[in-house]
């Protein structure tokens, strides 16, 4: 049976954060998401989107689907989710060597297996693999807008739920003052991650590295400039921490070149910018084929069924961002782990509420 693509929508969502956070790439107060529903004849519907901290990008990309894109896939067959990819990018692979473009055929690509799933009476993580039915994750913040108060409660709080690893953002002159409290007050009952935000030439990012190295730091993430796989190897042979990357990197050719360069211990995708489900998959098996760890970079959401299909999967960044009740499903914290939902599909998406209100203002 056929399930052709009878309508392609796409919206901006802007979603007001609790507080403002700040990283090395500045200090936000939003999120920003594309969101797109894809329906079928038969009625079938498929979610998917993409995120950013901050900015518009959305109100680019949502046009960008709507006019060029969608027009490609009218009429194709759902159940066909490697065709559909392959018809979106290669009449625009000028505009998708990475950015907006891959931002955009992600979401799309991502409601597309959502739909496929749903007309198969399936989870997606079933699809994909189903390796494992909980997933293990990390919390992440540490933001530099954080007093040391809201530092050491904010580790504590993730500990309440089980949680055993903490990432923190670094690249201030109190970065060992801050990391040296948390050892002080928490211990090492946590596993201490830490988060550049491409920060650092190679020199001054050795240099962090030993300091890390002293407070039995596991993962020194994104310290270079993520374009610079060249840095990022050289840095990675030097490093006294293993390296974490991938969240800026784009479709599996970007990772195959981390991957055979040995240039960093563990792999980040983000399921909304590295080019969706499709290439999510396939950087997954090259994680399986080099022997690294696999975790996802935010979208926790969408992740877990992602990460928890595959071997090489690790661990889900949980940063807990989205206000309360705004999914459809809710995505809890047990003992460290979230469980992978039994939903067909990828299972959630926003609720007609939560809808109704980031949207409002954007389109």
């Amino acid at each position: 049976m056929t399930l052709k693509i009878h309508s392609i929508s796409a919206k901006s969502a802007k979603v007001p954060l609790k507080r403002e956070i700040g990283s090395a790439g500045g200090n936000k107060s939003s999120l920003d998401y594309l969101i797109v529903e894809l329906k079928t004849e038969e009625g079938i519907s498929g979610f998917g989107y993409t995120m950013g901290l901050g900015g518009n990008g959305s109100k680019a990309m949502a046009p960008y689907i709507q006019n060029e894109l969608a027009p490609l896939v009218i009429g194709e067959d759902v159940s066909s989710p490697e065709r559909i990819w392959n018809t979106l990018w290669s009449p625009n692979k000028a505009r998708m060597r990475g950015g907006l473009g891959v931002m955009s055929i992600s979401a799309l690509d991502t409601a597309c297996w959502d739909a496929f799933s749903k007309s198969v009476s399936m989870p997606l993580h079933t699809i994909l693999g189903g390796y494992r039915k909980k997933v293990p994750v990390y919390g992440s913040g540490g933001w530099f807008t954080f007093s040391d108060n809201d530092l050491v409660e904010e580790c504590q709080n993730f500990m309440k739920k089980g949680i055993t690893a903490y990432k923190i953002k670094i690249g201030t002159p109190r970065d060992e003052e801050r990391i040296a409290l948390l050892r002080k007050e928490i211990g090492n009952e946590i596993t201490l991650l830490v988060d550049s935000n491409q920060k650092y030439n190679i020199k001054d990012a050795i240099e962090v590295s030993s300091m890390l190295a002293n407070y039995d730091v596991k993962w020194f993430e994104e310290p270079v400039l993520a374009d610079s796989i060249d840095d990022l190897a050289e840095f990675s042979k030097k490093s006294a921490v293993p390296v974490a990357a991938g969240e800026n990197s784009y479709m599996r050719w970007g990772f195959r070149e981390i991957c055979e360069r040995k240039a960093a211990a563990y792999l980040q995708p983000d399921v909304g910018r590295c080019g969706g489900v499709t290439e999510f998959r396939k950087i997954a098996h090259l994680a399986e084929a080099f022997n690294l760890d696999l975790c996802s970079h935010l979208l926790e959401e969408v992740s877990v069924c992602l990460i928890g299909a595959t071997p090489a999967g690790c661990m889900v960044e949980y940063a807990d961002l989205l206000p309360a009740d705004s999914l459809t499903h809710d995505f809890v914290v047990h003992d460290g782990h979230i469980e992978v939902p039994g939903n067909l599909g990828h299972g959630v998406t926003f609720t007609k509420d939560a809808l109704k209100s980031f949207c409002k203002d954007t389109n």
